[in-house]
């Protein structure tokens, strides 16, 4: 037993620092990561659309009747082009998107919030602030696309690093007490 925890912490240690080295280029380097994910995603449409249309045509005839590979296959495919040729365009997009999200999920959060009023004891109040301070926000999200995304990636790339610290000072704190 005491072997496999070793041989287990070894390999979490690994990957941890791989992981490690990731979340340091989300940090460092946020617009090219987000770039490659991109790259990452569309380049997988295609060959999935790519490997549904070879499998549509190496379907029996009775079965390709009612089989809808090969639509699924060109979406997939084109889609993934698009993505390739447009990930500037969806760069800029994904922010935008995300603000006017976060302005409705709040626009339905302030109204809630002011239901609450009549209930005693409810903190609608707070509530009340919170929602609008999100709002501002979504708006802020939304007129500054550009910061907002190397914000968020820098943010889930320092959170990620922290979380892999925390492992590697894990699986080290294991393996030392596992060695007497």
């Amino acid at each position: 037993m005491k072997e496999y925890i070793k041989k287990y912490e070894k390999n979490s240690l690994i990957g941890s620092i791989l992981m490690l080295a990731l979340a340091l280029i989300l940090i460092v380097k946020p617009i090219e990561f987000m770039e490659t994910v991109i790259f990452i995603f569309g380049s997988i449409l295609i060959i999935n659309g790519i490997i549904h249309i070879i499998s549509y045509f190496r379907t029996d005839k009775e079965m390709r009747i009612m089989s809808l590979e090969l639509l699924e296959g060109i979406m997939e495919t084109l889609s993934g082009i698009l993505i390739l040729l447009s990930t500037k365009s969806l760069m800029a997009v994904f922010p935008i998107l995300l603000g006017v999200w976060v302005i409705i999920k709040n626009i339905i959060g302030l109204q809630i919030s002011i239901n609450l009023k009549d209930i005693p004891q409810s903190g609608w109040l707070g509530l009340v602030i919170l929602s609008i301070l999100s709002i501002i926000l979504g708006i802020v999200i939304i007129f500054n696309p550009f910061s907002t995304i190397i914000t968020i990636t820098s943010l889930a790339g320092f959170l990620f690093a922290i979380t892999e610290i925390v492992n590697i000072v894990e699986s080290i704190y294991t393996l030392i007490k596992l060695k007497n």
